[in-house]
């Protein structure tokens, strides 16, 4: 398991707050579970204030495996610290019977998401809790498969959770796919509403292995588009990304391939975020 340590630093009035999160699960049937273990480890030794989980906990919407391990699992990680999760794209999808990806509701799945103590699902909603705000925004299935994550479609749905401006409290908002959100100019930065930092996965770090991260920088080698539509060389694959007035972390992600013995080379990848208020340092 890979971690990697972030530090954000804000003049927002909060006390230091530290982050778990990890994206990406992409849990289904026979499902390594030593990863799952790997995972509540690594959340243990952080002692982090929130685990945070950006999305596509699930492979397949239907198809979803043992959900008994997925919960014990979850639980697990409740008794460490309160979880908010936003919802990806693989949430939502099964693979159809001409091999494409369709919408799949599967209320077995939610109802046990809704089972874990200490567990928040940000679906197009908002959770404050003391002086943070945490908000997630849900895409329609067209978006990922039809839409291709266009930054025109998006602009239909980012007014969906509302975040005051200028709030004193730290917005964090979670968005499942950066790809898009990261295209906006300084004349739409007003979209993201006042957001401090946004949580992403869903870029599988550009299937890039750890020895060639240095050389790439926040490019990977593949991005997670459609078959079709792969593309090279993606942009903001990975890390700590600094955008108009907000920052984001994209995490790389647990399982990138779904194939176990790519492990080795793309690694199941945590991160840990400290934020910190900003010194002042006066004469």
């Amino acid at each position: 398991m890979q971690k990697k340590t972030y530090y954000i630093n804000t003049n927002k009035q909060i006390e230091q707050l530290k982050l778990f999160l990890f994206s990406d699960v992409h849990f289904r049937e026979e499902f390594p579970k030593h990863k799952l273990e790997a995972i509540e480890a690594a959340a243990e030794q952080s002692k982090p204030d929130y685990i945070c989980i950006a999305g596509d906990l699930v492979n397949d919407a239907k198809r979803l495996g043992d959900l008994n391990v997925l919960l014990q699992f979850l639980i697990n990680l409740s008794h460490i610290a309160p979880i908010v999760m936003s919802l990806g794209n693989h949430d939502l999808l099964t693979l159809g019977k001409d091999k494409k990806w369709i919408h799949y509701f599967n209320e077995e799945y939610f109802t046990m998401l809704y089972t874990v103590p200490k567990f928040q699902l940000l679906d197009n909603s908002s959770w404050k809790n003391k002086n943070i705000v945490f908000s997630g925004i849900t895409m329609p299935s067209v978006y990922y498969e039809g839409k291709h994550e266009s930054l025109k479609y998006l602009k239909q749905y980012l007014d969906t959770v509302t975040l005051p401006e200028d709030s004193p409290l730290y917005q964090i908002l979670f968005f499942h796919s950066p790809i898009s959100l990261l295209q906006l100019n300084e004349k739409e930065e007003h979209y993201l509403n006042g957001t401090d930092l946004v949580l992403s996965g869903h870029m599988h770090g550009g299937l890039t292995p750890p020895f060639l991260e240095n050389q790439l920088g926040k490019r990977g080698l593949v991005g997670p588009t459609t078959l079709q539509r792969r593309t090279i060389f993606p942009n903001y694959v990975r890390g700590h990304v600094k955008f108009q007035n907000t920052e984001a972390i994209i995490s790389t992600g647990i399982s990138k391939l779904n194939i176990p013995a790519t492990d080795l080379i793309l690694p199941p990848n945590v991160n840990e975020i400290t934020i910190s208020k900003q010194k002042v340092y006066t004469k």
